[in-house]
């Protein structure tokens, strides 16, 4: 190797080792250049703060692992809503797949739980649908949601989750008597009033609503979806029970082993129909009568098990007993003509 190729790696070597000159601005643009950094630096600054508010108001849609968000303890979806035999969400799930997810579901931020961001305000089902995808996809399924800041409170969450539904109203009786009953059992609200008083609706209808839910776990299997129980039929199968409780019960057992299984509008009336059974025997069985003239009662009757009995209020003896005979003669010949022809 010759002289000259070491003096050229000498010369690279030393290069190497010199830090690489800093340009200086000329002198006179110093300010400006220093100025435009510090003007960048507060925009930057206010985008962030810009963002980080709208983001608190629910303005800003977040794309989210559905791993990371989860379901709020106060679901009032009954579990087959999340099945694949639900016609509805496989209908959203297919939707999803080929379209994507147009609308955002609402979450609010969760604290002290390391699995979790989020936990869902409303739009389980395209949750759980968005799970499923992310499961089958690959690279995975993203969730949109927006975080909504009224929801901090449990009262907030479940008022916005019972409002999303209501628009869609697609929520069955016996999922939204779950819902009241999880209210008051959680301490949300007190009593039925301030439940009605907050959804602008009557006592009565929430009553109905609970009745549903409140109903024997054998008389909801007897349906072979219970999310089909009508709350018009609410009433009378609560009568139905404390009239003939037992034969409700044997009625409902014999239902849900019937195959195929009658539809929930015949169920419905047989269960009903074991009260009114039990209404008619009772009333044939056991009957007061009271006869009242001027307002006060003059004679009171009771049939049952075909005996009559009679007592008489403000007649004398002679009376009585004129009375008492013309019925044995009314009741004598009435049987006479009913045998009459007989061997």
């Amino acid at each position: 190797m010759s002289k000259a190729d070491d003096i050229h790696r000498a010369i690279l070597a030393q290069a190497a080792q010199k830090p690489a000159p800093r340009l200086q601005p000329p002198s006179g643009a110093r300010p400006y250049v220093a100025e435009a950094g510090q003007r960048l630096a507060e925009g930057l600054r206010e985008e962030n703060q810009r963002l980080k508010t709208e983001r608190a108001k629910g303005m800003l849609v977040l794309k989210l692992d559905p791993k990371r968000v989860r379901p709020t303890k106060f679901l009032n979806r009954d579990e087959r809503a999340f099945l694949a035999s639900d016609p509805q969400f496989t209908e959203l799930k297919d939707s999803l797949r080929a379209r994507g997810q147009d609308m955002p579901i609402r979450v609010r931020a969760v604290v002290g739980d390391p699995q979790f961001e989020y936990e869902i305000v409303s739009g389980h089902r395209r949750h759980r649908a968005s799970l499923e995808l992310d499961a089958e996809i690959e690279g995975g399924f993203s969730l949109f949601a927006l975080p909504d800041p009224k929801a901090s409170e449990s009262r907030d969450l479940v008022l916005a989750m019972y409002r999303e539904n209501e628009v869609r109203a697609d929520v069955s009786a016996l999922e939204k008597g779950r819902m009241f009953r999880q209210w008051l059992d959680e301490g949300i609200f007190a009593e039925h009033g301030d439940i009605a008083g907050a959804i602008s609706t009557s006592d009565a209808s929430v009553t109905k609503y609970l009745q549903i839910a409140d109903l024997p776990v054998s008389v909801l299997a007897a349906f072979e979806d219970p999310r089909q129980i009508a709350v018009r039929w609410a009433h009378d199968l609560v009568k139905a029970i404390k009239a003939n409780g037992k034969k409700v019960e044997e009625t409902a057992q014999r239902l849900a082993s019937t195959s195929p299984r009658p539809d929930a509008a015949a169920v419905a009336r047989a269960l009903i129909a074991c009260g009114t059974a039990a209404k008619r025997n009772s009333s044939s069985a056991s009957r007061e009568q009271a006869v009242k003239i001027n307002g006060r009662v003059a004679l009171r009757t009771q049939r049952r098990d075909g005996r009559l009995s009679m007592k008489f209020y403000s007649l004398d003896k002679a009376a009585q007993r004129e009375i008492t005979d013309e019925i044995l003669e009314l009741a004598e010949r009435r049987v006479r003509e009913r045998f009459k022809g007989e061997p």
